[in-house]
């Protein structure tokens, strides 16, 4: 994992950079600051820095990114995961894992596969009120929230969404969305 970079008593601001436009998040340390610290050196190593936002889903609400290496799914990430925080997480007897959050829009969120502990560097944006049905299951870390301008770039970004049956995802935006660069700005 990478080293701390986080200083008690600073408020950090990701500012992602993109194809759509600029979207400000205020990074959440005090409930997620294993996140916000892997988040914030990513982002400063340029981590994010030209890559797609690779999958919109309408049917959630969510677009993703973070993938470097591949711009999709497959990405095997930085190397290393970081622990789930932010509260209680639960495994079930099929072994699903259950958190503590509920999702509305605007937060930028961890993704992760379905075991503990297995974010490392994919997020995505909940872009509107649909990723509220993620709530269920809760286990997506939400380290951050976007600012309303912020907000209404995601709301115009899955305006873009078209449905197209050849695709890994059932559809995407209809011109690639990139993410130029994330910097963070600290307060």
């Amino acid at each position: 994992r990478p080293t701390w970079c986080l200083e008690p008593g600073v408020n950090y601001t990701a500012v992602f950079d993109t194809t759509e436009g600029k979207i400000r998040v205020a990074l959440d340390k005090a409930r997620t600051p294993e996140t916000v610290n892997n988040f914030v050196v990513l982002s400063r190593y340029g981590y994010y820095d030209t890559t797609m936002l690779f999958r919109f889903d309408p049917s959630i609400d969510i677009i993703q990114g973070g993938a470097p290496n591949t711009n999709d799914w497959s990405d095997q990430g930085p190397g290393y995961n970081i622990p789930d925080e932010g509260g209680q997480f639960l495994s079930t007897a099929s072994g699903q894992i259950l958190g503590p959050f509920a999702y509305q829009q605007g937060d930028l969120v961890m993704a992760r596969s379905s075991g503990p502990d297995s974010s490392g560097a994919q997020f995505f944006f909940a872009a509107g009120p649909q990723t509220a049905l993620l709530d269920a299951n809760g286990s997506y870390i939400v380290f951050g929230r976007a600012d309303e301008d912020g907000i209404e770039v995601l709301q115009s970004m899955m305006n873009l969404y078209t449905v197209d049956p050849t695709s890994q995802y059932g559809g995407g935006p209809s011109r690639d969305v990139l993410v130029q660069s994330v910097t963070i700005e600290v307060d």
